[in-house]
């Protein structure tokens, strides 16, 4: 896993933060079973046009971190912005690491952080096998889909949404090696 705090051009963070969609609006699809409480996009259609300046912001921030012949998906399947209102949370998982539709393999995930304020009391912890990190303003975690990458959100219990923006990494699965094409959780 990697951090890399202030990852992008603040400014363009703040934007997406004044003109991000409360949960009532047509963009979101919300998930809400015993494995998730989490609203999502639907489509990288609905996106308000600064989130697309943090998307290509995000893949320059990461691109000295990763390895391999990877690339963006900018159509942002399970990607996009995500938010966890009060009582939020997504259980420890591993994420999908095949695209059914393109036979793509995901290698790595990265989340920013849009929030510019948040206190430790109020949960939204995202953790990755036993390593916990807060959200923190213009943070953004990579890290590498593996059979091992176990990772979840902690309940949110403060009196803002939790409000991230992510972007996965892809290869050629060239091997056609025998790859989860949905998220397993335990």
């Amino acid at each position: 896993m990697q951090i890399i705090n202030n990852a992008i051009d603040p400014l363009i963070l703040r934007s997406l933060w004044h003109s991000w969609p409360d949960p009532n609006s047509r963009i979101w699809h919300h998930y809400s079973d015993k494995n998730a409480e989490k609203y999502a996009t639907k489509s990288h259609k609905d996106l308000p046009d600064i989130a697309n300046r943090c998307i290509y912001s995000m893949i320059e921030a990461v691109s000295p971190y990763v390895s391999g012949d990877v690339f963006a998906d900018l159509e942002l399947h399970g990607a996009g912005m995500h938010m966890l209102t009060g009582g939020g949370f997504l259980s420890r998982h591993l994420d999908s690491s095949l695209m059914r539709s393109t036979g793509w393999k995901r290698e790595y995930s990265c989340v920013l952080s849009v929030n510019p304020h948040w206190e430790d009391s109020w949960g939204g912890e995202f953790v990755l096998n036993e390593t916990k990190v807060l959200p923190e303003f213009n943070q953004l975690t990579l890290f590498r889909c593996t059979d091992e990458s176990f990772h979840e959100v902690l309940k949110v219990v403060g009196p803002q949404p939790r409000c991230t923006i992510c972007v996965f990494l892809w290869s050629k699965n060239e091997q056609g090696d025998q790859i989860r094409d949905r998220a397993f959780f335990l």
